[in-house]
């Protein structure tokens, strides 16, 4: 976009520059024109006469000569001015536009790495909740192996001793 901007300015300033030199050079022909048809009278008797009648007209002519060159010249400034202004426009929406991304870019960066450090604080959690689950199982099915062993081993040393006991009896 911005080369759009950059060529039509450089058409812009050669335009006014061919503007300014064909004013130029129409003012001095002009210029030249009344000065050679001076010289052509000032040699006759008259020429004071119509050098008089001329005087008027030639330095008015001159002036619409300069007024037009300040305003080709003015035109050139405000053409330049203007295409400067849209260059310096563009850039800086450019300019605007690449920090945007850049700030959009950070904040999906900052979002993504919360998001992976929530993950993986959920994660160690689920964990820890798992590993002390797993350690209360463990301890349970302890208790209860003690638990269900002891009844059982009980119940055996019972049986073993009441045999004891009725081998004896029927001993003596």
């Amino acid at each position: 976009m911005e080369n759009k901007f950059d060529n039509a300015a450089k058409m812009v300033g050669n335009a006014i520059g061919t503007i300014e030199a064909a004013a130029s050079a129409a003012g001095a022909r002009v210029e030249q024109g009344l000065s050679e048809a001076a010289a052509v009278v000032g040699n006759s008797s008259t020429a004071e006469l119509i050098e008089k009648r001329t005087a008027p007209t030639r330095k008015a002519l001159a002036k619409r000569a300069v007024k037009a060159k300040k305003t080709v010249k003015k035109q050139v400034a405000s053409a330049t001015k203007k295409a400067s202004t849209a260059k310096k426009v563009v850039k800086k929406s450019a300019s605007s536009a690449t920090t945007k991304v850049n700030t959009t870019k950070k904040v999906a960066k900052k979002r993504a790495a919360s998001a992976t450090k929530k993950a993986k604080t959920t994660k160690n959690a689920v964990k820890k909740q798992v590993a002390s689950a797993t350690k209360s199982a463990t301890k349970a099915r302890k208790a209860a192996k003690k638990r269900a062993s002891s009844p059982v081993s009980k119940a055996n040393a019972a049986k073993k001793s009441a045999k004891k006991s009725a081998s004896r009896s029927s001993k003596k």
